[in-house]
């Protein structure tokens, strides 16, 4: 292939010798010595669309003429896709935005690298980061090139109408596609991602949880009965998509509480409730769908968002939402609800040997010495946490997590008890943990 790639720059210098010249240095960069086989669509429109106008130097002209001239080289070297990119008005069009500023040249770029069909787009199941590890550039770098493919043979039509579902089916059924082990690509990133979450130095809480490696690399899929424990959360948005009246300070009506109460038999002091502060239930699905953006106050009312919407009567999208929101938290608080999910995971039936707790202790003690012992301080002074602090910052998700019938043995945080989580519960907890450790704080 150098003597194919060296007769085709003779050719080129024969015809013009500072094309053939500059073509040279760009196949050079392009490739960094690998050889031209290796060579894919992705790589060559990050080159002219990114690497050309951001690392070298010269005006716009310059780089077009950088650009096309690399284009006729693979002319030459019957590379005809990738000599069309080269020349296209794609990118005489993006090397012009450069020209005016970075910023509008980079969101050129962006825009341009998705229309092309050929950038991996990012799935429910999947969100690319920006922090790549080992695996999961290999896998970005396998389904572009697979894409390159499907796009060539017309398995996907960029710009044609529905060509962003095909281009999903394909992404995610090379993904899922398993190799010689069993195992696929989606898989090798998935526990990827959760050893470096479980490995992090700033969050040393976390390596009590290693036991559950492989079933936070697995998730679980939302249980038969998913629908009965979200009935609360689910009758709560049917409440808002009419509209609820809300107090003058913001607290729901008393006698949608009320009503509330009385379909789901939950206990209040006082009983009936005056008003929403009385109904620890309440108190935790507001949260909730506020923290979940599905509600707004609009005036007077609290009503549906677009989001809210959307979840509505979609139980396993529901059950996802509510699930990654448990976990929606930083610092202290994330790590305390991280610990409290670990022990209900460790304290469940399943649990067996060293990795099944002792219950004498209570569960907001037990999460208490271990985020003392993982150096978890609970303010500024950076003395150790005190019981009731951890039990502060947990009540709000033990609520929740009771109200939704999670967990069996009476209230979680009172000292001593048999608490486990339900069936349920555990693919709750699961799911939660596992969309904690496999989703990147930000995408590609």
């Amino acid at each position: 292939m150098q003597e194919t790639v060296a007769s085709a720059l003779a050719q080129l210098a024969r015809r013009d010798a500072d094309a053939a010249q500059v073509a040279e240095s760009a196949l050079s960069s392009l490739t960094a010595g690998q050889k031209l086989e290796t060579l894919t669509q992705r790589a060559v429109q990050e080159f002219c669309w990114y690497v050309l106008p951001v690392r070298f130097s010269g005006n716009s002209d310059e780089r077009l003429f950088a650009a096309r001239s690399l284009g006729r080289l693979f002319s030459l070297l019957d590379l005809d896709r990738y000599a069309e990119i080269c020349s296209s008005t794609t990118t005489s069009g993006i090397l012009g935005a450069y020209a005016v500023s970075r910023d509008s040249g980079r969101q050129a770029y962006r825009r341009a690298m998705r229309a092309s069909g050929i950038q991996p787009p990012d799935l429910p199941e999947l969100t690319w980061g920006t922090a790549l590890g080992s695996a999961e550039i290999a896998a970005y770098e396998a389904t572009s090139a697979s894409l390159e493919l499907a796009v060539a043979v017309e398995d996907v039509r960029p710009g044609t109408r529905g060509w962003r579902v095909s281009q999903e089916l394909h992404t995610r059924t090379f993904l899922t596609q398993p190799d010689h082990q069993g195992r696929s690509r989606l898989d090798q990133v998935r526990e990827e991602r959760v050893r470096s979450w479980l490995a992090s130095p700033s969050h040393p809480h976390r390596q009590r949880l290693w036991p559950l490696l492989g079933r936070l690399i697995n998730g679980a899929e939302p249980p038969h009965n998913a629908g009965t424990a979200l009935a609360p959360v689910c009758r709560l948005l049917d409440y808002a998509d009419e509209g609820i009246s809300l107090t003058q300070i913001g607290y729901i009506s008393p006698t949608v509480v009320r009503e509330l109460c009385t379909e789901f038999d939950w206990s209040t002091s006082p009983s009936p409730p005056r008003s929403e502060t009385d109904v620890m239930q309440l108190i935790a699905l507001h949260k909730l769908l506020r923290t979940m953006r599905a509600v707004r106050r609009s005036g007077r009312r609290l009503v549906l968002t677009r989001r809210g919407r959307q979840l509505h009567g979609d139980t396993g999208a529901l059950w996802r939402a509510v699930a990654e929101h448990v976990l929606d938290t930083d610092g202290f608080a994330q790590a305390a609800t991280e610990t409290l999910l670990g022990l209900l995971l460790s304290r469940s039936p399943r649990a067996t040997g060293n990795h099944a707790r002792a219950e004498s202790t209570g569960i907001a003690e037990e999460a208490r010495l271990i985020l003392a012992d993982a150096g978890w301080g609970s303010d500024t002074s950076g003395r150790d946490p005190g019981t009731q602090q951890v039990r502060s910052v947990l009540i709000t998700v033990t609520w929740l997590l009771e109200t939704l019938g999670f967990v069996v043995g009476g209230d979680l945080l009172d000292e001593g008890g048999s608490h486990h989580l339900t069936k349920a519960g555990q693919a709750f907890a699961l799911t939660a943990m596992h969309l904690s450790a496999t989703t990147p704080p930000t995408s590609i």
